[in-house]
């Protein structure tokens, strides 16, 4: 049995970069792999042909998305539930990554253990993740083995057991991720972003939570966030594989029917607010060899009808070689191996942001820098080569994220969980290439991060806080004091 993928939010950052990968690989870690020469516009990518999925919506009020796909022997399930990070109650933060976790340790009918031999005979895979919006259970096995890998999979789902044991153990594995994230200043860039951007609002903490919240959660905590938010009438459940539409269909009533409904209201999170003026955090690394920086402010949700165009923006700013970013900071001055931009865009508006790193002796020169190209993307928009570079990268790449079942399956489900039509999927292409040099300029004059931006620089305060002056006023902390309600934030309380 394999462990949790990464969370939805990376995913979603890496896509929106450019990326091909979905995983929770850095964005700024593909950039800096990229060659050093801006990659040929290729010929246009062939047309992406979707299976025709079926869908149906169970007695208990289950949304279930089937699909044939008879070129691999493979069943895969992804079951996409509305109940992510920014659902934790305040003080519990990280409890729905805690109960993901414990979703494959052990049910009310198979220990942890043999949960995991079933899988492994099987050959299969099953794990749970939790985003910032969502959480998210995914399966994966052969098609002779449909039947007995849904009911694991469903098991997993519907009968968790959150044994003491099992939660006490995870729980410490949680403490050691969060404690020893604070050695790697490019998650504690990552943190300190979300805390100093959003301020208390719930997409301003990361899916793992604080020590001080972690330690708290107990098995009433992760009892109650599963009762609340695993319930089958908001959630959607993708199969798709070689198997015909209607035996899966059969297959899901069968394992799915008896689910009960939940019946506790959703309360969504507000729309976050956006920061006012330039607003810059230094945290303290004394150790860091390295400074990272983070730009950025709220942009657009997932929803907004810009979504497509905002992706072909900001591959033009930041989306790896032969971009507005990598070009300035990389190619021309040395000044750091990777930078990179992308919309995280979200139920509520999420945010645009900027991200690169540098020697800690040039940490004001990248910052100055960084903060030049934005000002003259936000004032000029792109050029014709730009634009057609971008829309030759994303096009090209679009067919990649839809190569197996577990991709496609991956976004159905995120499609039905924002709420937008399938057709969305075999539009993107067409879209990309609409996307106009008007287009872009708009979107960057709107979103890109200049007078108004949350800027958060991670390194030793001794060396870097000289070179900042120039920027403005800095407020200082550490990345421990980035983590819990009195943590700093440009947003307010």
């Amino acid at each position: 049995m394999t462990r949790r993928s990464r969370s939805f939010f990376c995913g979603t950052v890496a896509a929106l970069a450019g990326a091909a990968a979905v995983g929770c690989t850095h964005p700024g870690a593909f950039f800096a792999a990229s060659r050093s020469e801006p990659p040929p516009i290729g010929p246009p990518a062939a047309a992406v042909a979707m299976p025709q999925v079926t869908e149906r919506v169970l007695a208990n009020g289950l949304t279930v998305l089937v699909a044939e796909y008879h070129e691999l022997p493979i069943m895969r399930f992804s079951l996409l539930l509305p109940g992510g990070a920014a659902y934790d109650p305040a003080g519990r933060e990280g409890v729905a990554e805690l109960t993901a976790d414990l979703l494959d340790q052990g049910t009310t009918r198979r220990g942890a253990e043999e949960l995991a031999r079933e899988v492994e005979f099987l050959g299969g895979r099953i794990g749970a993740d939790a985003g910032t919006d969502f959480s998210t259970v995914t399966g994966e096995f052969l098609s002779k083995d449909f039947a007995a890998g849904l009911d694991l999979f469903s098991d997993v789902v519907l009968r968790p057991a959150f044994r003491a044991d099992e939660l006490r153990r995870m729980r410490r594995l949680r403490l050691a991720d969060i404690i020893s994230s604070r050695d790697n200043p490019a998650a504690v860039a990552d943190g300190c972003y979300a805390r100093w951007l959003y301020g208390g609002h719930p997409y301003g903490h990361l899916p793992q939570g604080t020590e001080a919240s972690v330690r708290r959660l107990g098995d009433a905590d992760v009892r109650e966030f599963y009762a609340r938010y695993y319930v089958p009438e908001r959630a959607v459940l993708v199969v798709i594989g070689d198997a015909s539409t209607a035996a899966m269909l059969a297959k899901v009533e069968d394992a799915f029917g008896g689910w009960k409904r939940g019946g506790m209201p959703l309360a969504t999170p507000s729309a976050p607010a956006r920061v006012s003026g330039r607003r810059i955090l230094l945290v303290d690394k004394p150790d860091a060899t390295q400074t990272h920086i983070r730009i950025g402010n709220v942009a657009i949700a997932r929803t907004d009808p810009s979504y497509v165009a905002a992706n072909v923006t900001s591959t033009i700013l930041g989306g790896g070689f032969g971009s507005r970013l990598i070009d300035e900071l990389r190619v021309k001055r040395s000044l750091t191996y990777g930078a990179w931009s992308g919309f995280v865009a979200r139920k509520e508006p999420g945010d645009f942001r900027v991200g690169t790193f540098t020697k800690v002796e040039t940490t004001g020169e990248a910052l100055r820098v960084a903060l030049d190209v934005l000002a003259d993307f936000a004032a000029r928009g792109a050029t014709a080569a730009e634009l057609a570079r971008a829309r030759s990268l994303l096009t090209g790449q679009f067919p990649k994220q839809l190569e197996t079942p577990g991709a496609i399956a991956g976004k159905l489900a995120e499609l039905a969980g924002y709420g937008l039509p399938r057709s969305d999927l075999e539009a993107y292409p067409a879209r990309v290439a609409a996307t106009s040099l008007a287009d872009v300029a708009h979107l960057a004059q709107r979103w890109v991060p200049t007078v108004d931006a949350a800027i958060v620089v991670v390194g030793p305060a001794a060396v870097i806080a000289p070179q900042l002056a120039a920027f403005g006023e800095i407020e200082r902390t550490t990345p421990a004091g980035c983590e819990g309600p009195q943590a700093p934030s440009a947003a307010g309380p």
